[in-house]
């Protein structure tokens, strides 16, 4: 067996959860080789680390591993959680580890007419072959929410941005408080942190987007770019993301927050 996994086997496997040792099996034996690089992902360390007080967890059961290159990607557990009272939580996790969004407000030049971009892309757990979402992606273990929105953009509409250009929508709305919008909180962990970038562009050059097919190849990405009035967004995708970012920009538009014409801020550099 491999080195990790001989020194872990037929030891009682702990983690630490807010200071305090769990217990932690693994249901797949051959699974005890990644305990090492389990307790090096940053959502679980995350979440062991966070997790509030009013929760007491006995032990956390690994159901399934799926390896990204040499690091784990997601991970599926069930945990045994209870109240102070001593009253179960449901406690299955698929965690996934947080993601970010970006909503790209596209002004044109000679209508000024509003615009946005939508990635239509195979989802196989909807059932969906070509579903319209907001350009998106998973954050790597770097933490740097924003430098990822960047390179997600890139890679999903060809648009290169500047980190500066682009606006944290959840960071204004929510501060310090929760750190993203929640898609799925009864199952998953994940969060998203969304991004407004605003563009001004000719009217040519919004229609070259689109059908404009992207995203990295290598990374199985099959994607095509919907362009749509943002006045549309509201029921042209079933996607949380989206309609949470309209949300929220539309918020911070009628807070006078951020300007009503949607157009970038001068560059007083």
């Amino acid at each position: 067996p491999p080195k990790n996994q001989t020194a872990n086997m037929g030891l009682e496997l702990t983690v630490k959860v807010r200071d305090k040792d769990v217990p932690i099996t693994f249901d797949n034996p051959a699974h005890e080789e990644s305990f090492d690089k389990l307790k090096q992902m940053k959502a679980f360390t995350d979440w062991c680390n966070g997790i509030d007080e009013d929760f007491v967890v006995k032990s956390i059961q690994i159901q399934s591993l799926d390896m990204f290159g040499p690091r784990i990607g997601f991970v599926k557990f069930k945990a045994d959680i209870t109240d102070k009272n001593d009253i179960a939580i449901p406690s299955i996790v698929f965690m996934r580890g947080p993601a970010v969004g970006i909503f790209v407000l596209i002004t044109c030049e000679e209508d000024k007419k509003q615009y946005t971009i939508l990635t239509a892309q195979p989802r196989v757990p909807t059932g969906k072959y070509a579903l319209l979402e907001l350009p998106a992606g998973m954050l790597d273990d770097s933490g740097d929410f924003i430098g990822v929105a960047a390179k997600e953009l890139k890679e999903e509409t060809g648009l290169e941005v500047h980190q500066k250009d682009l606006y944290d929508l959840t960071e204004k709305a929510f501060g310090s408080q929760f750190p993203g919008v929640y898609p799925s909180a009864g199952g998953c962990d994940e969060y998203v942190r969304l991004f407004l970038y605003r563009a001004v562009m000719s009217k040519a050059n919004i229609e070259s987007l689109q059908g404009r097919c992207t995203g990295v190849l290598e990374e199985g990405e099959k994607i095509k770019l919907k362009i749509i009035s943002v006045h549309d967004l509201w029921c042209a995708a079933p996607d949380v993301k989206a309609l949470s970012a309209l949300c929220l920009y539309e918020n911070l538009v009628a807070r006078r927050e951020l300007p009503a014409d949607g157009l970038p801020p001068a560059d007083t550099g």
